[in-house]
């Protein structure tokens, strides 16, 4: 990855379904990394009863997985972390990431998963019966408000087109993550 230097972060930015996931379980092993997930953090922290995906409950998971991702980078020394769980639609979603990571070391690889809209409304109308899905709110309503609030990512990125085949978008991240910048930098 980065030959033990400074730590890199690939920040997965995208709408609900467009397959930042998949991507993400596609890039840990080929980048040796690990991934961490706002929504599985979510998951694992409000006990099941209680868990009902809201804006309020996001936002702790948010505000833990930024917890998480500091001791991470100062205690653990990670080569490759990927962020992932989360749209990050916000541009200040993203610059609290930079920032953190600049805090630590770590370089930031910015990787917009786009696809056309019709196509993640599908994705998700036909997902809507999977129980995650469903509890998470991921419809294609969602999908539509979330594009609708994206604001214009404002960094060096790369952007995807998730309607390729996984290998080839995994290949075109890896070839992205591997091109060299300088601590708390972001490409």
């Amino acid at each position: 990855m980065q030959d033990r230097g400074a730590p890199t972060l690939v920040l997965l930015v995208g709408l609900p379904g467009v397959g930042k996931t998949t991507l993400a379980n596609a890039l840990a092993e080929p980048l040796g990394a690990e991934i961490v997930s706002r929504d599985q953090i979510r998951d694992s922290i409000f006990p099941k009863i209680y868990l009902d995906y809201s804006r309020e409950q996001n936002e702790v998971a948010t505000n833990t997985l930024y917890r998480v991702l500091a001791y991470l980078l100062a205690h653990c020394k990670p080569d490759c972390l990927i962020i992932d769980g989360k749209p990050f639609s916000r541009a200040h979603e993203i610059r609290d990431v930079l920032e953190l990571a600049g805090q630590h070391g770590a370089v930031v690889k910015v990787v917009h998963c786009d696809a056309p809209l019709d196509v993640i409304r599908a994705r998700l109308g036909r997902r809507q019966d999977e129980a995650a899905n469903s509890r998470a709110g991921r419809t294609p309503e969602k999908a539509e408000r979330v594009h609708r609030e994206f604001e214009p990512i404002a960094v060096d990125h790369i952007r995807v087109d998730m309607t390729h085949p996984i290998e080839q978008v995994a290949a075109e991240v890896i070839a992205y993550s591997q091109v060299s910048a300088s601590p708390g930098a972001h490409r």
